[in-house]
């Protein structure tokens, strides 16, 4: 009996201490539970602030159906996506979307252009606002090298996004994706940004700009030119694209930096497009073994391969040979994340550039000018180099020499190097009997023959040519 009772005693004592141990567990999961409501709070206020600004936009075709009594006319759903809402005044509000939304495509990531050269929109473009209003859209612009549309609607006096820096994002910070995916109606998902400064090739068909914000919220056929926001209600990306091998989310999402739809936005809201900028450089990607050559550390770095002469690059002292750093303290790893934050400026306005050069960082104030002041400045130079270049009457070209050869400026269309199929941006390297030709004395000596045979450079082809003149 002795034995019996110190078992009870003892299952009662163990019983005890397990119902203590699940009230613990329970009074921390409460807690714990309570501190997590804040982040929840805080997407629930992201959805009140954010959402009222976010619509879906419908778009139409009108065909043409031939009938027994006839021809008819009807409409087609042609696809439906996001935007949001940028400007509002009494009358009217704009809203931001993706171009591909609201313009036909290929179906190859390209535009449909008409006949007259513009590009393609749908007949009809339907708004649902945030409280189930359904009114007709018109097209205020488009600009396809960002993928980016505004149109305007006739209702005003609607809650605007605030926008925020995309430069100042980062992986791992929190993210929400508003939209209405596949047309199950608003959504919100939540996720984490999985990269910066992705490019997927998507716009290579119109020489676009790829420097994504890289997300694994998800974004469906659907959410397309929808706002991805931060935790404080600041859209820092505009919804574009997903890599899948379904069509459908598997967490590889991607949207358009703020700081670029917002100039875009801007532009196209005065001037119905977008006057984009440029400093005069073209530029070249480096490896990790050259850039610690250069004694920068191993990451991807970007330099300049060649600077325009009487461009705002050329008058600030950017040089060939220069590792771009920095735009105004913001690190640059790639040619396309440079190009979009320039095309992110305005004309005009100056940015910092930090450069490394010779193993000294250093930093720039250069100007970004306009499109046609830097097609003003290569025309100059061009003018310049052909008036110093040296004549080749027997080849019909003119000749400028550099360390790597006779580069020919200007070609006769009805001498021999234009029946060669020689044209300007080739070089001359070199002559059989004559070697390799780099100086001015070289190409005059070339000059003076009558016949040989000449090695030259064409793109990424080196041939050699015989000549009779």
């Amino acid at each position: 009996m002795r034995v019996l009772a110190l078992l009870v005693v003892a299952a009662t004592v163990l019983a005890g201490g397990e119902a203590g141990a699940r009230q613990r567990a329970l009074a921390e999961l409460r807690q714990l539970a309570a501190e997590s409501q804040r982040l929840s709070r805080a997407f629930n206020l992201v959805h009140e602030i954010v959402g009222p600004s976010v619509v879906s936009i419908r778009t139409t075709e009108r065909q043409v159906v031939l009938t027994w009594s006839g021809r008819a006319i009807r409409e087609v759903e042609a696809g439906e996506g996001s935007g949001f809402v940028v400007a509002s005044d009494r009358a009217q509000s704009w809203i931001m979307t993706n171009a591909h939304v609201v313009l036909q495509t290929d179906g190859r990531n390209g535009f449909v252009r008409r006949r007259d050269g513009s590009w393609a929109g749908y007949d009809r473009l339907r708004v649902v606002l945030h409280d189930n209003r359904e009114v007709e859209a018109d097209y205020a612009g488009v600009d396809v090298q960002s993928d980016l549309a505004l149109i305007r609607i006739p209702v005003g006096e609607l809650p605007v996004i605030e926008w925020g820096d995309s430069d100042q994002v980062h992986v791992g910070d929190w993210v929400v994706a508003l939209g209405y995916p596949l047309g199950v109606g608003y959504s919100a998902t939540a996720g984490i940004v999985s990269a910066t400064d992705r490019s997927t090739g998507i716009y290579e068909a119109v020489g676009g700009f790829e420097s994504f914000i890289q997300t694994d919220a998800a974004i469906n056929p659907g959410n397309s030119g929808g706002p991805l926001v931060d935790l404080q209600g600041r859209i820092i990306g505009v919804n574009a694209n997903i890599v899948s091998r379904t069509g459908s989310n598997i967490g590889l999402g991607f949207a358009i930096p703020s700081n670029l739809a917002r100039r875009v936005a801007e532009d196209l809201r005065l001037h119905g497009e977008v006057r984009r900028g440029a400093i005069g450089v073209r530029l070249e990607e480096i490896d990790a073994r050259l850039a610690a050559g250069l004694g920068l550390p191993p990451a991807q770095a970007v330099r300049i391969a060649s600077v325009d002469p009487f461009t705002p690059a050329a008058e600030a002292g950017l040089q060939p040979g220069d590792v771009v750093l920095a735009i105004n303290g913001v690190p640059v790893v790639s040619v396309q994340q440079f190009r979009s934050r320039i095309a992110a400026r305005r004309i005009g306005e100056r940015v910092t550039i930090g450069i490394w050069r010779e193993r000294q960082q250093l930093t720039f104030g250069v100007r970004i000018a306009d499109r046609a002041e830097i097609e003003a400045a290569l025309a100059k130079a061009a003018r310049e180099l052909v008036a110093r270049a040296i004549v080749l009457p027997v080849f019909g070209c003119r000749v400028v020499p550099d360390e790597q050869g006779l580069l020919i400026v200007q070609v006769d269309p009805d001498g021999l190097a234009a029946e060669g199929g020689l044209s300007p941006g080739d070089r001359i390297l070199a002559e059989r009997s004559l070697g390799a030709l780099t100086t001015a004395q070289d190409a005059q000596r070339l000059a003076a023959l009558r016949e040989g045979i000449i090695q030259v450079q064409s793109g990424r082809r080196t041939m050699w040519l015989r000549f009779r003149g």
